[in-house]
């Protein structure tokens, strides 16, 4: 049995000796195909059924060139598909998934404080008297003396002159023209001075009173110990008339009964005060009586106005 290439070739053999024959019988005598002819044409016929058909070098250049892109649809092809289904899965398993849980927020990183030198200790415990003090809150003073209120009001003017002069030479000039002042002036001047004194005390007292009176009395302290300090402003204690006054001694009793008598006049206060020390200590117990009796009587009343004191600071 021959297959289907043996039959091709067989048919090829028959078909070109018949126009062999054909061919020959036209020219003249019939020529026969020799064995060899045969042989050769059968093989011929079946390499041509057999091999593939020749291809030129520009159809090989094309197919070579797009073979490889074919390749490359079909990978192209697949990852799309791959791709295109894992995004698919991965939702999927997040839904199913349970929600993580948010992380804790990192504390802040605590820096040790630093040691304090000994002059930064004494700048915040001067900071602290000053605020307990209560110095920037307490009201300023107007001017009680003629000299200085005609100094408030001239000066500015007179340093915004031309030429500018010193603050020292601006002084010396306001001086000698208030001391060459009619009299009217100066009269005018003291009776300003005196208003702003009242004025100052009212001022003062309305301040004092809008504070309780354990922090007037802390601020007094705190202006104690300011007082101490040197380099420290200070200002006078706070006189709060809610705080029970101090309790007289025996001594200053006698201190206010003589400081004022006619025998001291002319002297200043210190030669005042020696000569009422020098009396008391000459006197025996019958003449320190009765100031020793204001004394008790004083005592008294400076330990009942503290149980009163004492009574409002626990209320409060």
């Amino acid at each position: 049995m021959l297959s289907a290439f043996g039959r091709a070739a067989v048919r090829q053999v028959c078909v070109a000796g018949s126009l062999s024959i054909r061919s020959a019988g036209r020219l003249g005598a019939p020529v026969i195909p020799s064995g060899y002819r045969v042989v050769a044409v059968f093989t011929r016929g079946l390499a041509t059924a057999v091999a593939p058909k020749r291809t030129t070098r520009a159809t090989t250049a094309a197919a070579s060139k797009k073979a490889p892109a074919a390749k490359k649809t079909t990978s192209t092809k697949k990852t799309t598909t791959k791709t295109a289904k894992k995004p698919a899965a991965k939702k999927a398993v997040k839904s199913k998934a349970k929600p993580k849980a948010k992380k804790a927020a990192k504390k802040p990183a605590t820096r040790k404080p630093k040691k304090l030198t000994d002059e930064q200790k004494d700048r915040i415990k001067l900071r602290a008297l000053k605020e307990r003090a209560l110095l920037k809150e307490q009201p300023a003073k107007l001017p009680v003396t003629s000299w200085n209120l005609y100094l408030v009001k001239n000066l500015k003017e007179r340093l915004n002159k031309e030429p500018k002069p010193t603050f020292a030479d601006a002084i010396r000039q306001l001086s000698a023209e208030h001391k060459a002042l009619p009299e009217q002036e100066k009269e005018k001047l003291d009776l300003e001075a005196q208003k702003n004194k009242t004025a100052n005390e009212i001022n003062l007292k309305n301040w004092i009173d809008s504070h309780s009176v354990q922090e007037i009395r802390e601020a007094n302290v705190a202006r104690n110990l300011l007082k101490r300090r040197k380099s420290a402003p200070t200002k006078h204690t706070l006189p709060d008339s809610r705080f029970p006054k101090g309790r007289l001694t025996a001594y200053m009793a006698y201190v206010k009964t003589r400081y004022t008598s006619q025998e001291f006049e002319g002297l200043q206060s210190k030669a005042r005060l020696s000569h009422i020390s020098s009396e008391w200590k000459e006197f025996n117990d019958e003449q320190r009586k009765p100031y020793v009796d204001i004394e008790k009587t004083d005592r008294a009343r400076y330990e009942k106005e503290m149980e009163a004191y004492r009574e409002t600071i626990e209320k409060k």
